[in-house]
């Protein structure tokens, strides 16, 4: 699990700690969006540090985070069902997933398809 206060207090051991910390912030408001209601997500809690202990999010940040999320999973969803409804084989690629959960998400509902997640490496 990344340590957010480590990559706030020191940058300069891991020239990524920007966007590893991007992560994080994504990652605890979807946790805090799934806590309130605006989403189902029973994944996102294993990619959080201390999931119960984290506040909850304004409600600008909550529905961004619905909105960002529902708008990526209905292309993705309509993509695996347009390649269905045809008969063809179906991949996705996400490029910068960082802790993205569509991969177990969409893989609870559908072992056939083919995801590849790209992020960094832990």
């Amino acid at each position: 699990m990344f340590n957010s206060r480590l990559a706030r207090a020191d940058h300069s051991q891991d020239p990524n700690a920007p966007v590893r910390q991007t992560d994080s912030d994504a990652a605890i408001a979807r946790l805090s969006a799934v806590k309130l209601g605006y989403l189902q997500d029973p994944f996102i809690r294993f990619l959080v540090q201390r999931p119960h202990l984290q506040p909850p999010r304004p409600p600008l940040i909550n529905v961004g985070t619905y909105v960002r999320s529902e708008a990526i999973d209905r292309l993705v969803n309509e993509w695996l069902e347009l390649s269905s409804a045809q008969g063809n084989k179906c991949q996705v690629v996400s490029m910068g997933a960082g802790s993205d959960t569509r991969f177990w998400r969409i893989n609870v509902r559908d072992s056939r398809i083919l995801l590849f997640f790209v992020g960094f490496a832990w």
